[in-house]
């Protein structure tokens, strides 16, 4: 049945903003734009491309355990397992893990910000997704090398604080080169400062 509601949700939008685009409303229709494809995203992703993400992040962030002895992973399952002398941890890559719902924000933003023609969208689509992806792989590489030294006593500080933060300022160094710098850059040929 959730089929059928995100096929209706998908005609109800695109309908709207239709309407929107039509009446030149272009700050609505960015944000309806964004947020409609957002939730679509989501609740397609949720249904069909988790476990794909899930599986590839694993696999990847395992080169790096393979690489160095720390950890190992099964793709199979979205698990990473930490064996040591504290004992065994295991992280489980699932819906929350995965980045898929970063990765469908900074694409639901991207596809609707006025600020770049259709070519830089699809090249800052390819660019942006990679650089979420090898974020997440890198802060779920600390975290499980980290784990391997501490055990699973640090799991709580190294997963949801650390891991997130690395992950987070990594995702805002994105943002800022995508959405923010451009608007910058764009002020400052309009205005041309230093300029007579």
């Amino acid at each position: 049945m959730i089929n059928g509601w995100i096929i209706l949700g998908t005609i109800v939008w695109l309908y709207l903003l239709s309407v929107v685009n039509r009446a030149h409303l272009q700050a609505i229709h960015f944000w309806l734009g964004s947020i409609g494809l957002f939730l679509i995203m989501a609740f397609s992703a949720r249904a069909y491309f988790v476990w794909l993400l899930s599986a590839v992040v694993t696999q990847v962030t395992g080169w790096w355990g393979d690489l160095t002895g720390l950890y190992t992973s099964s793709y199979l399952n979205g698990m990473i397992s930490i064996k040591n002398a504290h004992g065994l941890v295991l992280l489980f890559v699932d819906y929350e893990c995965s980045g898929i719902i970063e990765t469908i924000a900074y694409l639901s933003l991207l596809w609707f910000y006025p600020m770049y023609d259709r070519d830089q969208k699809i090249k800052l689509t390819f660019m942006g997704t990679g650089w979420i992806f090898l974020a997440n792989v890198f802060r779920l590489a600390l975290i499980a090398s980290i784990l391997y030294y501490a055990g699973s006593g640090a799991f709580f500080i190294v997963h949801s604080v650390l891991g997130r933060i690395i992950f987070y300022v990594l995702v805002i160094i994105l943002y800022y080169n995508v959405f923010t710098r451009v608007q910058f850059d764009q002020a400052g040929s309009r205005f041309n400062y230093g300029g007579k």
